[in-house]
This record gives structure tokens, sequence and C-alpha cells, in this order.
């Protein structure tokens, strides 16, 4: 790893503890960041100390603290259209009886910014918040298919994809035609591609009033006997409530 400055040695801390499981020790902090191990017990004693980290002292891991958290409200208040966006997503999820999910790219990121998660036997765990690859999934698949295209194909040969189940894409020109058929379809199908090979996603884009996608709303359900048919209700009130979504986004 190049020589990195103090604030890269921070940054490349925190984004660690922001990726799944959440927590983790200085030891593994170290391994992972390839930064030394005083270095990385330094960095996490000023983060601490100003509430971006938290420690447990059972079992002496780290974690994103309530200062992080409250900068993240903030960028969230930023879109001002929380409320009505939350209420269409309540109603998605009371309609389809699943989880449903509501997230935006920024920049080159697709990140998730709101969560309802059904009551059901098997816990998806989705999280607001969470950065979601550009290769498999409902929000980084629709997201990234209405991005620029030539750009897109940059990003695609640049990334390294791991084959996690049967159906994630990792071939660039594979996820190149998959976004292509997103936007001649007008929604976005995830089955056997992320998380298991038993929870399906349904997802669709949200346009703006100019017609310019600014977010992709999705349900995620646990896969059944008659998922299709399932499939075809979930896409109906998702794009009715999607066109709804429209009134609010600039």
């Amino acid at each position: 790893m190049e020589k990195l400055t103090s604030l890269e040695k921070i940054t490349e801390v925190l984004e660690i503890l922001s990726q799944e499981p959440y927590e983790y020790k200085i030891g593994e902090l170290s391994h992972l960041s390839k930064i030394n191990r005083t270095t990385v017990h330094r960095i996490l004693a000023e983060l601490l100390s100003k509430g971006y980290v938290i420690r447990d002292e059972g079992t002496k891991k780290y974690k994103i603290g309530p200062t992080l958290y409250h900068m993240g409200n903030i960028y969230l208040n930023n879109y001002h259209y929380e409320s009505k966006i939350l209420e269409i997503l309540n109603r998605i999820s009371k309609s389809t009886e699943e989880s449903v999910g509501y997230a935006v790219r920024d920049g080159e990121r697709v990140i998730s910014l709101f969560e309802i998660e059904f009551h059901q036997y098997l816990k998806l765990n989705y999280h607001a918040g969470i950065f979601y690859p550009m290769n498999r999934g409902c929000y980084g698949k629709c997201l990234m298919a209405y991005y620029d295209q030539e750009r897109v194909r940059e990003l695609l040969h640049v990334e390294k994809f791991e084959k996690l189940y049967p159906n994630t894409l990792t071939d660039p020109e594979e996820i190149m035609e998959e976004y292509q058929r997103i936007r001649e379809q007008g929604f976005v199908i995830s089955d056997e591609e992320t998380l298991n090979d038993l929870v399906v996603g349904v997802g669709v884009p949200v346009f703006n009033s100019d017609g310019k996608v600014k977010a992709c709303v999705a349900t995620a359900f646990i896969k059944g006997l008659h998922y299709k048919d399932k499939i075809e209700h979930h896409k109906k009130v998702l794009l009715e409530n999607a066109r709804e979504m429209t009134k609010y986004i600039t």
C-alpha cells in the first residue's frame, strides 16, 4: 500500500468499520487496513474521544458511534422528503406484506436511505446507510443502469467481482447487458445473486419531474412456491407508488 496521510488512515479505519460485521478488534483493523497496530490504536483513541466510534468493553471490539449517526441524519435530512417517502414505503410494505427499501446513487456509489423490514421468520437484515455493489441486487443494478454508461463501463473494468451465488454477475459485458434489459423493461429482479438463494428482490427506478432516475424502490421476500406471481404483484405495487414519489423529488 502506498504511504497514507493521517487523514487517509482515519478514513480507511472508518470505512472498514462501516462494512460487515460492523465491529472489529484493533488487530483485525490493523490487518485489514495494513496500518500498524500502534497507529490504529491512536486513531481509535481519538475517534472514541469524539464519539465517532464506541468500544464494547466485553468483546473489546470497536464500532461506529453516535457522532457519525448524527452526521448521517444530517445527510438524510438534506433530501427534504423523508416523511413523504417513508409514508409511501410503509404503504408498499403493507400492500405486499414484505420488506421494502429506498436507495439513491450519490456520485458513483449506491446507498440505502430507508429500510422497512416486514415481520417474517427469516430476517433479511437490510440496513439504511449501507453501500451496495453495482453488479448485483436491485439497488446497485437499477441505479447504475441509468447512470452514464460510458463511465459505468470504465468502472466495471476496474472493479473485481466475486461469484457469490449462482446468478451473481461478474463479467462486465454481461452486467452491461443486464443494465440494458433493466432500462428496456423498466424494472429489476434480483434472484439467487445476493444474500442467499432464498431471497428475491424486485425493484423499479424512481424518476424526478425532469425524467431523470434519482432513486430505486425495492421489495425483498423469501422465495416460495408461487414467487413468480408475487414478483408480478410487487412490480405493479412498486410502479404505482414510484410514480407518486416523483412528486416529491427534484
